[in-house]
């Protein structure tokens, strides 16, 4: 069955009680949606899709798997969403990678086109600034626990 004789189906269930088509006026706009509705439902994407084979793409032994549900590729273990760095990519969708496995990531870089390398990079480098801050606290805190307790033992 071709789409015209699918967008006629439609059509022709859309009838009024009369006999008549309900939106007889807006008849290429009902075909153009149709047909936009049959294209989505068919079509799975994620970004670089072109090198994916049976929802993975592989590139120098890094093993990228499709998210067609969140327009994504995901690289590692995606089960701990603390672990799980979101890059948007300017291309089109996202990549998703455990911070455990950024190390793969750099061996996949001839994969990605400039401007999304870019945006990789800058976001690995705003994730280690963020983390490098999070310790400094974490060493302050523990510092100043340290020196309250050292003051109340000489007392």
């Amino acid at each position: 069955m071709d789409i015209m004789a699918m967008e006629h189906l439609y059509l022709v269930n859309n009838t009024s009680s009369s006999g008549t088509l309900s939106r007889v006026e807006n008849t290429s706009e009902t075909k153009g949606s149709f047909a936009k509705i049959l294209q989505a439902e068919n079509e799975k994407t994620c970004p670089y899709n072109f090198l994916a084979r049976n929802g993975l793409i592989e590139y120098n032994g890094v093993v990228f798997n499709c998210d067609y549900k969140q327009n994504a590729i995901t690289l590692g273990d995606m089960s701990d969403k603390r672990n799980v760095l979101k890059i948007y990519l300017p291309s089109g969708g996202s990549l998703h990678v455990n911070v455990n496995n950024i190390d793969q990531l750099a061996k996949a870089a001839g994969m990605f086109t400039p401007e999304d390398l870019n945006a990789i990079m800058r976001a690995i480098h705003e994730y280690n600034h963020c983390t490098r801050k999070r310790y400094e606290i974490e060493e302050e805190k523990t510092e100043t626990a340290e020196e309250l307790a050292t003051g109340v033992k000489e007392l």
